[in-house]
C-alpha cells in the first residue's frame, strides 16, 4: 500500500536520518534505499539509477548516508558491539555497501543480512559463473550467498628485488617454509642503537591466511552446516608461537619509516611503481596462496522489498562507474574485466593471483585465532597457546549462540523515507477507541489529550470511546487500541499498514523494541499494529510467607530447583496444610509448558513455524514427569485441561501465575493504595537449558477510512509514551527504566520488566504463546494440543502411563496436523460471521481429529448437533 509523498517532508526526513532524496519522487513511488561510503557515494547520482528506475516503473532509489556506522568491531573483539553495529548498519537501507569484515558469520546468523541464494536462483539473467571462482566462493557459507561481490583487492608478498640482491637474500617464493620467511623478515629488519625497530623487515598481516596456505586447514568444521569453529589443529599452537615470536622481533612499536620497507604484504599494483631505485616484484605467500579483500553489496535482513533490493544490488555491483569508485585491483565479474581494464594494472598478474586466492569464507572465524595472539598473562608468563585456542573456540561457539538468539529477539528494520499522507487544512475531531476503562484516572487521560492538542493544532479534539464491540461502533472510529494482538484476525483491506508512518517518524526506532514484539504485528511484509505494551506471563508470590519460611526473594530471578524448594518449604505454612502452594491463575497449559521448559523439556517448540511436536523425546518426558509429579504430590493445584471449566477464582495460594496486564486484579491492587496486598511479582523460574517466557501484545490500529491517518499515527505515538496507562509492560528498552512509567508500580514490577527484557538477549530464551491470545480463526490451535493435555490430565488425575500417553499423543498430533493442513484457509471476518458458517468450517478440523482418534468424538459433539458429517456417524 502506497501513500502520497511530498518533497518537503522527504527533505526534512533526509536531514534527520541522513538520507539523500531524489528530486523526482512522485505519488505512489516505492522507495528503495542504498548505503555507500563517501568514496563511492560520489558516483551515486540520480542519473546513475535512471536505467534501474526505467526497468522498474514506480520505483525510486534513495541514497542513505551511514556516516561512520559501517565501522564496527569484530565478533571476536566484542560480540555485543559487533552485533549492535551490524544491526544498526543494516537498518540504514535496503541495499548495503559491505566489505569482507562487515558480513560475518555472526551477523548473518543474527539475521541482519539476507540470504540472496533463493533470489539468485529465481533470476534467469544472473550468472554466477561470470564471477572469479574464489571471489564468488568468498560470499558463500552456511549454504547461503550473503552479498554480491563488485571489486577485489589481492594481497601478495611484494619485494624490492634490488634490495634483496644488495642484502644477498634469496627472492621470496611460494615454496618457502615459515622459518625461511621468518629468517628473511628478521634479516631485513633495521634497528637503532638501542635495539628499537625503525624499519620492520615485514609488516605482519593475517596469520590465519599464512597458516591456511601452509596447511590447507580452515578454522571451521567443514563437515557441519551451519558453521561451527574448530581450532584443534595440532600444528596451530606451535605456528602461533612462532608468529608471536617473529612479531616481537620485527615489529615497530612506534612510528616507523614505511617507505624504507623493501619486503611487505601488498597489492600487485605496486609493481607499476618500480623505478631506477626500486624494482618491485611479487610472490605468492608460503603455501602458494594470495589474500582477498572484497567490496560489494548485500541486502538488509530488514528490507520489506527484498526482490527489488536484490535487483538494485545486482545493478550497482555490475555498474562500471560504481566499481571504478572502489579502486580495487580487479572487478569481481570476468565479463567486465576487459571492457574496463585499467592500463596501470598488470591484468595477467592479477588474474593469476585471483586463481591462487584463498576464499574469504575459508578463513571464517580467523578473528578469534588472531585474538589469541593478543593474549598476555598478567604475570608476564608465556601464554599457553593450546589452552588459549580452546578458550577461543568456546568463545566463538558462545558468540554464535548469542547471534542466533538475536535472530528471534532483536530484529532489524530498514528506515524507509516514506512520508505520511497530507493533512487537511481544517481541524478535525479524532475518534479513538481505547478499549479500557479510564474512569479511575480520567484526569491523567485528560492531560494526555490536552498535551496532544497543544502540539497538534490541526486536531480540534480527541474523543475517546471505551465501547466498540460491534462493527457499527468500529465504523465510527478512525483508529483504536486493543489489549491484544488483532493482526492475525484482521481483514487487511479494512486497515492501513503503519510501517510507512513509522519510517517517516524520526523519533521512531524499530530497534528499540524488546525481542520480537514488532514481528507479532506483521503480516504480508507490513506492520499493521503499533505495539504499545506487552503482557508477560508472571508469577505472584506471598512475600510474607516467603519471609516467614526464610526463602530468598525470586524477584531477581529463580531457578527450577529454587521454585521446587519454595513449594516444598511453604507446604504446610498456608491457612490449610493440605492446600497446594501453587495454583494457576490462568487458563490452559501455558504455565505447565513454561515450567516444563525450565526443567529442560519442550513438548511444543515454538521457535519453528509451525511449532515442532516433540512429546515423546526422553528429555521432554522426564521434564514433564518432574513438573506433573509436583501436582501429583499436592504442591501444584492442578486444573483439568480437557473439558476444563476454568481456574479457581478464589485462589489464595502462596504462589500463582497471571498475565501482567490492566485486567490483573493483583496489579490493580498494587495501584490502589487502599488495598493491602502482601503479594509481589516475579518472572517464571528458569532452567539451565532454557529460559521460558510468554507474552501477549497490546497494540493500536488505523482504519482505512480514517479521516486523517496522520493524526491517528501521531496520537498513537503520543499514547505510546505512556504504556503504564494501558496497564502493561513497556515494549521498548528505553522505557524499562523510565521512572515516569514504572514509579507507581513498585520495584518488584520494575525488576520483572528488566529481567523480562534482558531474557530476550540470552541465547537459551524460548517464547511460548500467552494464555489469553485473541482468536485467530485457526481452530487447530485449539484442537492439536488436546492429546497432550489429555496425557497430562490422565497422569495427574488418573495415575496414567505417562510414557505411553505422550507417545500416543505425539502420534495423534502429528497425524492430525497432516490432515488439517489440507483444510483451506478462509477469511474469518467474512466467512465465519454466522453461526452456521463457523460450525461448518470448524467441523472440518473436528473431522480430522475424530478420524485420527475416534475417542475425540465426544469432545466435539457440540459441533454436530445431529449433523450427518462422516466423522459424527
Amino acid at each position: 500500500m502506497h501513500y502520497r509523498r511530498t518533497l518537503a517532508l522527504l527533505i526534512s526526513i533526509s536531514v534527520l536520518i541522513g538520507i539523500a532524496v531524489s528530486p523526482l519522487l512522485g505519488q505512489g513511488d516505492t522507495i528503495i534505499t542504498i548505503t555507500a561510503p563517501g568514496w563511492v557515494s560520489r558516483v551515486f547520482s540520480h542519473e546513475l539509477f535512471e536505467p534501474f528506475e526505467a526497468q522498474h516503473p514506480g520505483v525510486k532509489v534513495v541514497v542513505a548516508d551511514p556516516g561512520q556506522d559501517y565501522y564496527y568491531p569484530s565478533a571476536a573483539e566484542d560480540i555485543q558491539k559487533h552485533l549492535d553495529g551490524a544491526q544498526k548498519y543494516a537498518s540504514y537501507a535496503d541495499v548495503l555497501y559491505v566489505d569482507t569484515h562487515m558480513v560475518s558469520v555472526e551477523a548473518t546468523r543474527a539475521g541482519y543480512f539476507l540470504n540472496l541464494a533463493p533470489l539468485m536462483s529465481g533470476d534467469s539473467t544472473f550468472n554466477s559463473d561470470d564471477f572469479f571462482p574464489k571471489v564468488w566462493q568468498s560470499a558463500q557459507w552456511d549454504d547461503a550467498t550473503w552479498y554480491i561481490p563488485a571489486s577485489v583487492y589481492v594481497g601478495m608478498m611484494m619485494y624490492d628485488a634490488k634490495a634483496f640482491d644488495k642484502a644477498g637474500l634469496a627472492y621470496p617464493n611460494e615454496k618457502w617454509t615459515f622459518d625461511e620467511f621468518a629468517n628473511t623478515a628478521r634479516a631485513l629488519t633495521v634497528y637503532d642503537k638501542d635495539g628499537k625497530v625503525t624499519v620492520p623487515g615485514f609488516q605482519l598481516y593475517n596469520p590465519a591466511l599464512v597458516f591456511y596456505g601452509l596447511t590447507g586447514q580452515p578454522f571451521y568444521d567443514a563437515s557441519v552446516s551451519p558453521s561451527i569453529p574448530k581450532f584443534d589443529n595440532p600444528d596451530l599452537p606451535a605456528f602461533l608461537e612462532k608468529w608471536k615470536s617473529l612479531s616481537k622481533d620485527i615489529s615497530a612499536k612506534d612510528n616507523f619509516e614505511y617507505d624504507k620497507m623493501v619486503f611487505q604484504f601488498g597489492e600487485p599494483w605496486r609493481m607499476q611503481s618500480s623505478s631506477g631505485e626500486h624494482q618491485w616484484k611479487s610472490s605468492l605467500l608460503p603455501g602458494g596462496v594470495t589474500s582477498l579483500s572484497i567490496e560489494g553489496f548485500a541486502v538488509s535482513g530488514g528490507s520489506l522489498n527484498p526482490e527489488l533490493a536484490y535487483s538494485l544490488a545486482n545493478f550497482v555491483s555490475s555498474n562500471p562507474e560504481v566499481i571504478d569508485a572502489f579502486g580495487g585491483d580487479a572487478l569481481a565479474r570476468r565479463s567486465l574485466v576487459n571492457a574496463n581494464a585499467d592500463p596501470s594494472k598488470d591484468i595477467q598478474a592479477i588474474d593469476q593471483a585471483l586463481d591462487k586466492a584463498v576464499p574469504i569464507s575459508e578463513l571464517r572465524f580467523e578473528d578469534y585465532v588472531e585474538a589469541v595472539l593478543n593474549k598476555e598473562n598478567d604475570d608476564g608468563s608465556p601464554v599457553d597457546m593450546t589452552a588459549a585456542l580452546q578458550e577461543a573456540q568456546l568463545t566463538a561457539v558462545k558468540n554464535l549462540d548469542t547471534a542466533a538468539a538475536r535472530r528471534g529477539s532483536s530484529a532489524v528494520y530498514v528506515i524507509t523515507p516514506v512520508p505520511t499522507p497530507s493533512m487537511t487544512e481544517n481541524q478535525i475531531v479524532l475518534h479513538f477507541g481505547l478499549g479500557i476503562d479510564t474512569s479511575s484516572n480520567q484526569d491523567v487521560w485528560n492531560k494526555m489529550v490536552s498535551d496532544f492538542l497543544a502540539a497538534n493544532p490541526e486536531v480540534g479534539n480527541v474523543e475517546l470511546d471505551n465501547d466498540f464491540f460491534e462493527q457499527k461502533d468500529l465504523d465510527k472510529l478512525d483508529c483504536f487500541y486493543q489489549p491484544y494482538n488483532q493482526v492475525p484476525l484482521m481483514k487487511l483491506e479494512d486497515f492501513l499498514s503503519v510501517d510507512p508512518f513509522m519510517d517517516a517518524d524520526p523519533a521512531f526506532d524499530r530497534n528499540d523494541f524488546i525481542g520480537t514484539v514488532l514481528d507479532q504485528v506483521q503480516r504480508d511484509g507490513h506492520i499493521w499494529g503499533y505495539p504499545i505494551i506487552m503482557q508477560p506471563s508472571v508469577m505472584w508470590y506471598d512475600q510474607d510467607l516467603f519471609a516467614k519460611a526464610g526463602l530468598p526473594s525470586p524477584e531477581q530471578g529463580w531457578t527450577a530447583d529454587g521454585f521446587k524448594d519454595a513449594l516444598q518449604t511453604l507446604k504446610g505454612l498456608q491457612a490449610k496444610e493440605t492446600d497446594p502452594v501453587f495454583v494457576p491463575g490462568t487458563y490452559g497449559n501455558t504455565y505447565l509448558l513454561m515450567l516444563i521448559a525450565a526443567y529442560g523439556g519442550i513438548p511444543y517448540d515454538y521457535r519453528t513455524t509451525p511449532p515442532t511436536i516433540n512429546f515423546n523425546d526422553p528429555t521432554t518426558v522426564d521434564a514433564v514427569r518432574q513438573v506433573l509429579d509436583l501436582a501429583k504430590n499436592g504442591y501444584i493445584g492442578y486444573q483439568t485441561l480437557v473439558g476444563s471449566k476454568g481456574f479457581n477464582s478464589e485462589n489464595k495460594a502462596a504462589i500463582t501465575d497471571d498475565v501482567l496486564a490492566n485486567y490483573s486484579y493483583r496489579l490493580q491492587n498494587r495501584l490502589n493504595p487502599v488495598v493491602a496486598d502482601s503479594f509481589r511479582v516475579a518472572n517464571f523460574p528458569q532452567g539451565s537449558q532454557y529460559i521460558p517466557v510468554a507474552y501477549e501484545v497490546g497494540a493500536a490500529y488505523i482504519q482505512n477510512h480514517a479521516q486523517s491517518p496522520d493524526a491517528c499515527y501521531k496520537w498513537i505515538a503520543h499514547l505510546a509514551t505512556r504504556p503504564d496507562l494501558l496497564g502493561g509492560m513497556p515494549v521498548r528498552l528505553s522505557q524499562i527504566n523510565d521512572p515516569t512509567i514504572t514509579a507507581s508500580l513498585g520495584e518488584d514490577v520494575s525488576a520483572v520488566y528488566r529481567g523480562f527484557a534482558e531474557t530476550f538477549q540470552k541465547p537459551n530464551a524460548i517464547t511460548f504463546p500467552g494464555p489469553y491470545g485473541a482468536p485467530d480463526g485457526n481452530f487447530s490451535a485449539y484442537v492439536e494440543p488436546l492429546w497432550l493435555n489429555r496425557a497430562f490430565d490422565n497422569y495427574v488425575l488418573a495415575n496414567g502411563d505417562l510414557d505411553h500417553d505422550l507417545a500416543e499423543a505425539d502420534t495423534f498430533a502429528k497425524a492430525y496436523r497432516e490432515c488439517a493442513s489440507a483444510i483451506p484457509a478462509v477469511d474469518i471476518q467474512s466467512e465465519l460471521v454466522t453461526h452456521d458458517g463457523a460450525q461448518d468450517y470448524y467441523r472440518q478440523f473436528a473431522d480430522c481429529a475424530i478420524k485420527i482418534d475416534p475417542t475425540m468424538k465426544d469432545q466435539f459433539s457440540y459441533l454436530y448437533d445431529g449433523s450427518t458429517s462422516a466423522a459424527a456417524r
